[in-house]
């Protein structure tokens, strides 16, 4: 696991300044305390920090071809490489280290581009080719590892996070507000867009090739299309693939912990990794403070814990979250407004004081179907066949129903299930996770802001989504839809810079096109059944976890968040959101971000997502906007 960054100048530009490289460097060292290696030659500059986990002491980078005209900077963890070794070295490839990085480089010479094919496993990688004068710049096929791209007039450069792009002057700082419109919609900024207008990420399951001055994108993989007859033995498949797959991911030459909540899918990972032989350390988090009971799971991952055999170690997330929220959102690199970071952040740091490398169970909702609105989405399209006015007297009448006084979402998700009955899958599925209308946004921005925001940046990006999936049906377009922005861009995202923040590498066996591709063509009616979510994987695992995994209700890994707000966050979320400030930035208007305080303190709306999201952002502009300039960067 590492940080890398690089910069490649035209033919007709100066040298790569080593003094750059050296200060991207230093910008993700947390990433990689444990050494650190560039190549600074001519125009073309690559440096990385590694966390070394594989190959202890022979995997240094770069790391280059026999010849040396081949080289690659590489995070992440190829899970298959041993498999690659082994036919590299008969096909007569001479490799001088075990690590997983040098497979790449020799599959490059063999494959070019398509190396990325014959891999498993999660990765952001760049390869300077000096004979080519080609630089090629890859991430995994669901986004697990990131990659941040500047392209400029002097050539290119990228980073695996925003913060090092930002020390080297590499950008200009100038905000996207359609990307910070979906973000306020959706609570995340979904690729390729970045909350700067000059930064680009690279897309999952993509490449990118440049040679002076031009750059290519192209996509390499997708989730399949072609749908498979249920086999009788299914559950039986589950389980093998399941338990394969955290074998493959186990692969360490550190030992290996996980992260455990009550779930299936957390569950299902510690109780593989415990059949098959290791004996886990898991670690749960238990909130304190307002409204804490509802969100409690550590009862039930102390009945998984002492059914095999397992290591608990409970993190108490305190309420004074207020001293680690502006840590949390400088690593998260964007404005970024999931609740689960708080937890994220709290069990990252407990883990990282033992180990290097801990599972989670990241990714069994969207390969299982585990969210509410999966169900949604199949209830609205028989809610769609109702006359037109009798579903929009019904959304206006739940508009007006108060909030539950223990703080449940369950009014706020039935009041945006009746906003979105009608239009496409991509449309319903959409209107379930904004966290505010259209229209309660356009009133949400200061007048000079509201001309430059379309507000319709979310409906264009699902559509287009939609229509590269081969526009699914039923259940089929939730998921995918999961799989190609909620996932990448909100739940990986968050374990990648949350983890490494603290030099922990997050590994996720849910998140393995290996077991993707066996089970996302089932078809939907093995995956809900009776309008019961996860029916395929509870099957799959009645004979695994404890009874009370099946009768417990969906929590999520997220804190009280509603009454953080109202409580032990009130001051905090005042001071960021005040008045005088929102007139200072010039973005919000300062009544309406007022009268969003006021619903939520006074109980009349859940306002919890977006008050979560305005937080962030205000956290995050005062980190990354605010802050003094970094002397830009030299060449133009």
């Amino acid at each position: 696991m590492c940080g890398i960054v690089g910069i490649v100048h035209r033919e007709d530009r100066p040298p790569v300044s080593a003094e750059h490289i050296q200060l991207m460097c230093d910008a993700v060292r947390h990433r990689g305390p444990d050494d650190a290696g560039t190549l600074v030659s001519g125009r073309v500059g690559l440096g990385m920090r590694r966390l070394s986990i594989i190959d202890l002491a022979g995997g240094h980078q770069p790391v280059f071809n026999e010849d040396g005209s081949v080289a690659i900077v590489f995070n992440g963890e190829i899970y298959n490489y041993r498999n690659l070794r082994q036919g590299l070295i008969a096909r007569g490839h001479r490799l001088r280290t075990q690590s997983d990085t040098e497979t790449v480089v020799h599959l490059y010479e063999e494959k070019g581009r398509e190396c990325v094919t014959a891999l498993r496993g999660m990765f952001a990688f760049a390869i300077w080719d000096d004979r080519a004068k080609t630089l090629l710049l890859a991430r995994d096929r669901f986004g697990i590892k990131p990659l941040y791209v500047v392209e400029a007039p002097w050539g290119l450069a990228f980073a695996s996070e925003l913060k090092a792009l930002v020390a080297a002057g590499l950008t200009g700082r100038a905000l996207d507000w359609e990307a910070l419109d979906v973000f306020l919609q959706l609570g995340y900024i979904p690729a390729p867009a970045s909350p700067f207008a000059d930064v680009r990420k690279l897309p999952p399951g993509h490449t990118l090739r440049w040679h002076d001055g031009r750059a290519t994108v192209e996509p390499y993989w997708d989730l399949p299309r072609a749908r498979r007859p249920a086999p009788p033995d299914a559950e039986e498949r589950v389980i093998q693939g399941i338990d394969e797959t955290v074998r493959a991911h186990l692969n360490s030459d550190v030992p290996v912990a996980a992260f455990l909540s009550g779930g299936l899918d957390s569950s299902a990972v510690v109780a593989s990794m415990a059949l098959g032989g290791e004996v886990p350390h898991a670690f749960t988090a238990r909130y304190d403070g307002a409204g804490s009971a509802a969100t409690d799971e550590t009862g039930l991952a102390r009945q998984l814990a002492n059914r095999y055999g397992a290591k608990l170690t409970v993190i108490d997330v305190n309420p004074e979250v207020s001293d680690i929220l502006e840590p949390i959102v400088f690593a998260l690199d964007e404005p970024h407004a999931d609740e689960s970071t708080v937890p994220t952040w709290l069990i990252s740091q407990a883990v990282a004081a033992e180990y290097k490398v801990a599972l989670t169970g990241t990714g069994g909702d969207e390969l299982f179907a585990g969210y509410r609105r999966h169900i949604g989405l199949l209830l609205g399209e028989v809610a769609a066949r109702l006359p037109a006015a009798v579903l929009a007297s019904a959304s206006a009448l739940a508009d007006a129903l108060p909030e539950p006084r223990d703080g449940s979402l369950g009014v706020d998700r039935f009041k945006r299930f009746l906003r979105a009955w009608n239009g496409t899958p991509a449309e319903r599925i959409l209107g379930f996770v904004s966290k505010l209308t259209d229209q309660g946004r356009q009133a949400l921005y200061a007048p000079a802001l509201r001309q430059q925001v379309s507000s319709d940046g979310a409906r264009r990006h699902f559509a287009r989504l939609y229509a590269e999936g081969g526009s699914p049906r039923g259940l089929s377009a939730a998921l995918y839809l999961d799989y190609r922005s909620y996932l990448p861009d909100d739940l990986l995202m968050l374990g990648d810079r949350l983890s490494m923040a603290h030099s922990l590498e997050i590994r996720v066996p849910f998140v393995d096109h290996e077991l993707v591709e066996l089970v996302y063509p089932l078809p939907d009616r093995l995956k809900i059944g009776l309008w019961r979510n996860k029916h395929l994987l509870r099957r799959a695992l009645r004979a695994r976890l404890p009874a009370a995994h099946f009768r417990a209700k969906k929590r999520g890994f997220v804190g009280p968040t509603a009454s953080w707000l109202r409580h032990e966050l009130r001051p905090m979320l005042l001071d960021a959101l005040s008045s005088e400030r929102m007139r200072r930035l010039g973005f919000f208007d300062p009544d309406a971000v007022k009268a969003l305080c006021d619903d939520h303190f006074g109980r009349r709306h859940n306002r919890e997502g977006i008050l979560w999201a305005l937080l962030c952002f205000a956290l995050w502009h005062r980190l990354y906007v605010e802050s003094p300039a970094p002397r830009a960067y030299p060449v133009r």
